[in-house]
């Protein structure tokens, strides 16, 4: 009887094995518009930890008035960190370019797009509520898959968490090399989109 195993997407919170960076050393958006790692930050220069702890807003400020000037780097290099695409809407980004942004962080840091992933989930486990899944596992044959939630409005630190967690794998040095999601909906009382992923 042949069972799939549920992955956890990490965008509900990320667990980096075998890393001296922290479970939250991703990139995050700062109100000006520049992304900005405050762990990375900090655990790269500890002289910073005694003065400013892991406090963000601190951490950036040090960046701005004297850290940019003396080197030292805002980001990580195991990112690869794509230009943001403008909005359609001067409202802002709509739920679809969200998602866009969200694949296009993903793919550019060396993930393959590849909907086969998902095999017959539309007719098996996609085809019932989400809280009965478990029941038809064994009519499955795609790939492992998991279920989380996006916030809309730090998008790019979900992407890059998830992009650290593709590259963990499974845990015994098999990286990802191909990804896939879909969204199943929006959350109204949590305010986020609700996702369905597969990796391989």
């Amino acid at each position: 009887m042949k069972k799939k195993m549920m992955m956890t997407l990490l965008t509900l919170g990320m667990m980096v094995f075998g890393s001296s960076m922290t479970a939250e050393a991703t990139p995050a958006r700062m109100p000006d518009g520049v992304l900005f790692d405050s762990d990375y930050y900090v655990e790269s220069n500890p002289d910073l930890m005694p003065i400013y702890g892991r406090d963000t807003r601190l951490l950036y400020q040090h960046y701005v008035t004297c850290g940019k000037a003396e080197g030292r780097a805002p980001l990580s290099d195991e990112f690869v960190y794509p230009e943001l695409p403008a909005s359609v809407s001067p409202q802002g980004y709509t739920i679809n370019e969200l998602l866009m942004i969200y694949r296009g962080i993903i793919e550019a840091n060396g993930y393959t797009w590849d909907p086969s992933l998902k095999g017959n989930w539309d007719e098996t486990i996609g085809a019932h509520d989400i809280y009965e899944w478990y029941n038809y596992w064994d009519e499955y044959n795609g790939t492992g898959w998991g279920t989380g939630f996006l916030e809309p409005y730090n998008i790019e630190r979900n992407a890059y968490s998830e992009v650290q967690a593709l590259g963990y794998g499974n845990g015994t040095q098999h990286r990802n090399s191909r990804y896939y999601f879909e969204m199943l909906g929006w959350d109204n009382s949590m305010g986020m989109i609700e996702i369905v992923a597969w990796s391989a």
